[in-house]
């Protein structure tokens, strides 16, 4: 079973994981049952990242911007304490984190979902600066933590699309019941953008009406059946916004030639209270075969209801979707079909591997009543240097093309330059 989350910052495979689908990248650091290093943990990381959206309408102004960011991050190992519980001492320990990005380009006067943007004065900001830092008490298999919190659930989970990361502010418990069963509870109080300093509460929109959230309260529950098969139930009460749950089943079937993964996706959003009128079902299945280099994806997203999927404002990704890509595809009554290659070119050039990803869409209405369509078109390439003295290093490039019957059409280029330093 996988263990529960600890947090995640190795931008080259999780930004390519991200377009993926539900997919999270390994824990890259020794660590025990609750996720919590042997060791203390320093590590510093630098992230240059150019992006420009351009519409293919002239009325729209095209969005973007180039910035570089310097990051921050210590996650501590549990130390014991004299307080002891049946022999087993209470531990403790504390994660903290600074984020910083300067923007390089002229302003566009044009919010990009990267930078924070005044609305009132149309200006995106020079530069911005998120921080944190987080309380752990521990015993035995279990830990609890109080503050700023990296999650990887249904709803909150880290975006590394962009530049700066998003992170949650709450409290919440995790405790390894057996081999095979964990179970997650917490309160999430705040939510930190990827394009906002500080913590703000939660806020969902529709049809022009925004209503707040004082939190989100959530249990999750994970068992592995077999070496073979795990599964996951999720629970989420977004206060007065709606409730959410989840359904997820992963199977791996590895014989000597090849890999099958198979995931079933199951989620159910209903309103808390009588502002919205949400009750929406998201049903997906996602077939991957690896065979040697080459990877292959199929999947099916379908969604029943009657809304569009809610989704927290503030760009918060539902990474869990097997259809999650630059727009979601989450409409009411929307079927998505995506299809996936990649190629590792390790023989070849150690440390190169590309994508390509095509997602189609369906079976939903615009705004007039006509019945429209969409696609989207993603070419991902990375690459981590090899040479020992650029160890940390890599390049990220993704290219980006959507297109709508009724709608605004744009096409999209990311480069990355990634640095990341342990120690």
């Amino acid at each position: 079973m996988r263990l529960l989350p600890c947090f995640k910052s190795h931008y080259l495979a999780a930004s390519t994981l991200f377009f993926i689908g539900g997919i999270s990248s390994s824990v890259l650091f020794a660590a025990d049952s609750l996720g919590q290093p042997n060791d203390d943990e320093w590590k510093f990381t630098l992230k240059n990242a150019y992006i420009n959206r351009d519409f293919e309408n002239p009325a729209i102004k095209d969005a973007g911007s180039w910035s570089q960011s310097a990051s921050l991050f210590y996650t501590s190992k549990m130390r014991d304490t004299p307080l002891e519980i049946a022999d087993k001492p209470l531990t403790i320990g504390v994660d903290a984190s600074v984020q910083y990005a300067v923007r390089l380009s002229n302003d566009r006067h044009v919010a990009d979902t990267v930078l924070p943007f005044d609305t009132q004065t149309k200006s995106q900001a020079s530069d911005y600066l998120k921080h944190g830092a987080t309380l752990k008490l521990g015993y035995d298999k279990t830990l609890l933590k109080v503050g700023e919190l990296w999650l990887d659930l249904p709803v909150t989970s880290i975006d590394y699309s962009r530049q700066l990361l998003t992170s949650y502010w709450g409290e919440n418990l995790k405790s390894q019941i057996t081999d095979r069963f964990n179970v997650e509870v917490g309160r999430v109080e705040k939510v930190s953008p990827r394009n906002q300093e500080g913590f703000h509460k939660f806020a969902f929109t529709a049809n022009g009406v925004t209503k707040y959230s004082d939190g989100l309260n959530y249990i999750d529950l994970r068992y592995q059946f077999t070496p073979t098969l795990k599964g996951e139930y999720y629970f989420g009460n977004m206060e007065n916004l709606f409730n959410k749950h989840y359904v997820g089943l992963d199977h791996s079937w590895k014989q000597q030639n090849f890999t099958l993964n198979s995931k079933f996706k199951y989620f159910y959003a209903k309103n808390d209270g009588n502002t919205f009128n949400i009750e929406v079902q998201n049903i997906g299945l996602l077939e991957t075969l690896k065979v040697k280099n080459h990877t292959f994806g199929l999947g099916y997203q379908e969604i029943t209801g009657k809304s569009a999927y809610p989704i927290p404002d503030g760009f918060l990704p539902e990474t869990y979707f097997i259809n999650w890509n630059t727009t979601g595809f989450f409409k009411k009554d929307e079927r998505s079909y995506h299809f996936i290659y990649g190629y590792d070119f390790k023989d070849y050039v150690p440390g190169l591997n590309a994508m390509v990803k095509y997602v189609y869409g369906n079976h939903f209405k615009a705004t007039n009543g006509s019945k429209n369509m969409e696609s989207e078109s993603d070419i991902i390439v990375n690459y981590a240097f090899q040479q020992p003295y650029l160890k940390g290093l890599s390049l990220q490039y993704i290219r980006i093309d959507y297109g709508i019957k009724t709608g605004n059409d744009f096409g999209e280029d990311r480069f990355f330059i990634n640095y990341s330093k342990k120690f």
